[in-house]
């Protein structure tokens, strides 16, 4: 891939991801300023099924609501996307989240100013919500993620060339077990952290100023956050006669596969967005599946029925080679 279209897809993922959702979302909060003092001090923010208010929150809310979430949400795709930008990565997720952060921004805004637009000149917080209102927005919504999308080139990625193994010689009843500990790079625990702030920050006025139900599912949802960000900051791998494993640091999730399952091994150099779209364990498609910290190097697993495990750890070529010793071990193996 040439120079001038990387810089391309840098820029019109730059643009898509980050500068016109600013744009958007700088006109929302003006807007939603400027009607303030023209709606109720507090205000319906959620309506049932029927249309009718359920949940209520201070006017200012609103505005604020929006800037957090409106500014954040594309802000920390944009973070989480520009380190393998810069070091050449392309393909189909960054896509994506271009078009995804861009979407976010209108629906996000254009919530906001419905909100407080229908309920101008009103002395009290009981506007209904009109049938075409949630419609109207969820369609420029995704207007303006297809345009994000077809702003964008399509560059799909190309996986590297695998590498060998490493020679590592075990004799039939032989223990070998190998070892090593991978942190979720900083740039990606940077963004997880960050978007689990942006979660509590948005949900604060619902705490306080919301119905008890929104409260109590807001807080769950918080937790679920913190949950993910924290079995996904680091892994154990280990390869051993039973095969390859590689958990969590906080205990769960556990991937494991059995050495009688194990086709063969391999060195790979893994692009977490270009080829898994994130961090964590990843189930892309195709029969794969990931647990991807980082770029760069990492272990590739083909296994009986097809599948595949990629694991991003230092030294896999030495994993690769005994999870091979031990595979031509098995009596599965030995007799095909």
């Amino acid at each position: 891939m040439t120079t001038d279209t990387l810089t391309v897809v840098r820029g019109r993922f730059t643009l898509v991801a980050l500068l016109l959702p600013a744009v958007v979302i700088l006109v929302a909060v003006v807007a939603q300023v400027l009607l303030l003092p023209a709606v109720p001090a507090v205000v319906a923010t959620h309506w049932g099924w029927t249309g009718e208010p359920d949940g209520f929150a201070p006017a200012w809310t609103v505005p604020l609501v929006t800037a957090i979430l409106g500014l954040g949400l594309p802000a920390t795709l944009f973070g989480a996307s520009v380190g393998g930008l810069r070091r050449g990565d392309h393909g189909f997720a960054y896509r994506l989240l271009g078009a995804v952060a861009f979407g976010l921004a209108v629906l996000i805004g254009g919530l906001g100013v419905a909100t407080l637009g229908i309920q101008v000149g009103r002395t009290d917080a009981d506007a209904a919500l009109p049938v075409l209102l949630l419609p109207g927005v969820l369609l420029a919504a995704a207007a303006a993620g297809w345009i994000g999308w077809a702003v964008q080139p399509r560059v799909p990625w190309r996986p590297t060339p695998t590498m060998p193994a490493a020679e590592v010689p075990v004799r039939a009843g032989e223990r070998v077990v190998w070892m090593q500990g991978v942190t979720l790079a900083r740039g990606g625990a940077v963004v997880l952290w960050i978007a689990f702030a942006i979660g509590c920050l948005a949900v604060l006025p619902v705490v306080f100023f919301g119905d008890l139900v929104t409260a109590i599912i807001s807080g769950l949802v918080v937790v679920v956050l913190f949950v993910v960000v924290a079995t996904t900051l680091r892994f154990h791998v280990r390869v051993d006669p039973d095969g390859l494993t590689a958990v969590s640091a906080a205990g769960w999730p556990r991937v494991h596969v059995p050495t009688q399952d194990i086709v063969s091994a391999e060195v790979v150099q893994v692009s977490p967005f270009g080829e898994f779209g994130g961090w964590g364990i990843r189930w892309p498609g195709g029969g794969r599946q990931g647990v991807v910290l980082r770029a760069g190097e990492g272990l590739l697993v083909r296994r009986r029925d097809g599948r595949t495990l990629t694991v991003t750890v230092d030294d896999a070529a030495t994993a690769a080679g005994l999870l091979s010793a031990y595979a031509a071990l098995t009596p599965a193996r030995r007799g095909d």
